[in-house]
């Protein structure tokens, strides 16, 4: 199995802090750093166009910027990247002011050796990569909850789904401005989705049969409050009912 390689971005113009760096990198077999050194911002601008890296490790006062003015030119021009920032003994505050402008950590330099080092850096990109992955997610969920509210209004239905492990009920956003009910009716039990509907005990009974016994059918819905009527279609199977729903 190859030995993962991590590229990193060291960002420090004192040479004996950059020497220590690198050797403390250096230490560590599994994985490997492969350490790129810039001594100014404009020369870490500069690597960062040329090349992609995993880990920016930066240090705040440098020729030619200082303070959290280092971290808003890194991420300004290269956003998305993984920056932790180097400080002195005095500037612990302004390291925890760097995390708010999208560093993920910092290390006070004296207080930490390579074994630190190491594990700041692997739990920070560690971190960072579930934190992408989240977001990615995220995003295709986003997309795929775009599509079928498309859907839902070509075909002019919404869409319900109820699950008996956690007795709750989910109502598409759709569904809900179909029903005139408020965004917080996103999620439901059941007892009080069927609430609403005239004669709800006859379809709480229904629904709890039809769980049970599996299968799909129809039903109609009354609103007690509104009088307005909608179709349900539906289909259980595993102990979930799945619904779409429209006005009649």
């Amino acid at each position: 199995m190859p030995e993962l390689e991590l590229k990193v971005l060291l960002i420090e113009d004192n040479p004996g802090d950059a020497f220590l760096m690198k050797f403390y990198l250096g230490e560590s077999t599994s994985p490997v750093f492969n350490v790129a050194h810039a001594e100014t911002v404009k020369a870490a601008l500069d690597l960062l166009a040329a090349g992609t890296f995993d880990i920016i490790l930066s240090d705040m006062n440098l020729p030619d910027s200082f303070g959290v003015d280092t971290i808003k030119s890194v991420l300004g021009n290269f956003p998305g990247n993984l920056v932790i920032v180097l400080t002195g003994l005095t500037d612990e505050e302004v390291g925890l002011e760097t995390v708010r402008y999208g560093a993920q950590d910092f290390l006070t330099k004296g207080k930490f050796d390579s074994k630190v080092l190491i594990s700041t850096v692997m739990f920070a990109f560690e971190r960072f990569k579930l934190n992408k992955q989240i977001d990615t997610f995220t995003k295709q969920l986003d997309e795929e909850n775009s599509r079928l509210d498309s859907i839902q209004k070509l075909l002019g239905v919404g869409y319900i789904e109820f699950d008996t492990k956690t007795n709750t009920l989910f109502r598409s956003d759709y569904t809900l401005k179909m029903t005139e009910l408020g965004t917080d009716k996103k999620t439901d039990t059941l007892e009080n989705a069927v609430s609403l509907a005239a004669g709800s005990e006859e379809l709480l009974k229904l629904a709890t049969e039809a769980i049970a016994k599996g299968g799909d059918g129809e039903y109609t819905y009354k609103r007690q409050d509104t009088g307005k009527e909608y179709k349900l279609r539906y289909e259980t199977k595993d102990g979930k009912m799945c619904a779409v729903i429209q006005p009649m």
